[in-house]
């Protein structure tokens, strides 16, 4: 252990949480088994914490530890402390974090990087943008380009991201929004919320070219969303005919989706005439079913012999 690392017992009301901490710490049903096992086992792995600017003792990871073990009623808790800068602590939170945590939210990774690529690019003093985030690829052990797409999801609105973190919406869409305006991506959320439409990744595409021409509007927005889902136009599919006869009812149809209408409809009234042929049919076998009963009543009330006239 280095000399600046000391492990203490410190009291949980002492310990601060990091500052722009970008791991949520939900109570859910892992943090329940937690509590119970820290209040079967105590805090078996010591809080991990550095001294901060005011000299007080930051949780760099163990969050979801020191909730527990403030559920289980513990009073206070080991703690490992690191006097380090600020920088190399957000690097150290994003690193431990990614071990630790099971499950992790892609809002939780887009913030965390975007935190560890600034807490690099200050320590690399004079270095572009670019280069921070090629060495912070090589510290986390992830692409370049895939910290990138990560990074735009930070552009999102909250509502949005919310549904990314929940699966609703597709993570290569979402980059693709990301470069949309605000009240562009509300206008998504929107028409999401009242039809379920979402962008396919094609139409995110699409979207963000018009963003970048700068003719982008609501109207086109609800425009492609109205289409057909993983479609990039209404029409991109084809209608062979092989009956000379379909194509002379149809072939007057200027575009596929009118004579996928005409057809639909035909169906439609098909079914309607079928149905009613149909009711027809059993109109007239329970009338032919009751005239039978009457001839089989009036022959018994006559007194006739076994054979009926039917």
């Amino acid at each position: 252990m280095d000399e600046k690392e000391q492990i203490r017992m410190i009291e949980t009301d002492e310990l601060h949480s990091f500052r722009g901490h970008t791991f949520q710490v939900r109570d859910d049903e892992a943090m329940h088994r937690l509590t119970e096992s820290v209040k079967r086992d105590g805090i078996l792995t010591p809080i991990l914490a550095f001294m901060n600017e005011d000299n007080e003792p930051e949780v760099i990871s163990g969050h979801r530890r020191l909730k527990a073990a403030q559920k289980a009623g513990l009073l206070e808790v080991p703690v490992l402390i690191k006097h380090i800068t600020r920088e190399d602590a957000t690097l150290l939170m994003g690193d431990s974090n990614f071990v630790w945590r099971e499950k992790i939210l892609p809002s939780e990774k887009a913030y965390t990087f975007k935190a560890m690529l600034e807490s690099m690019h200050k320590k690399m003093k004079g270095e572009g943008i670019d280069n921070c985030r090629k060495e912070l690829a090589e510290h986390i052990g992830e692409s370049s380009t895939q910290i990138h797409r990560y990074l735009r999801l930070t552009e999102l609105i909250e509502e949005l991201l919310q549904l990314v973190d929940t699966g609703k919406f597709g993570f290569q869409s979402a980059v693709e929004i990301s470069y949309l305006d605000g009240d562009s991506q509300k206008t998504i959320y929107e028409i999401y919320m009242d039809t379920g439409r979402k962008p396919s990744s094609a139409i995110a595409k699409e979207l963000h070219r018009l963003m970048d021409a700068d003719q982008l509007t609501a109207e086109r927005i609800q425009e492609l969303l109205a289409k057909p889902e993983g479609k990039g136009k209404a029409d991109e599919y084809k209608l062979v005919f092989h009956s000379p006869q379909l194509y002379s009812i149809l072939g007057g149809c200027r575009s596929v989706s009118e004579r996928v209408n005409r057809i639909l409809r035909g169906l439609m009234l098909l079914e309607k005439q079928e149905k009613a042929f149909e009711a027809e049919y059993v109109a007239e076998q329970e009338q032919e079913l009751e005239r039978i009963q009457a001839l089989k009543k009036q022959k018994t009330e006559g007194g006739g012999g076994d054979t009926y006239d039917w």
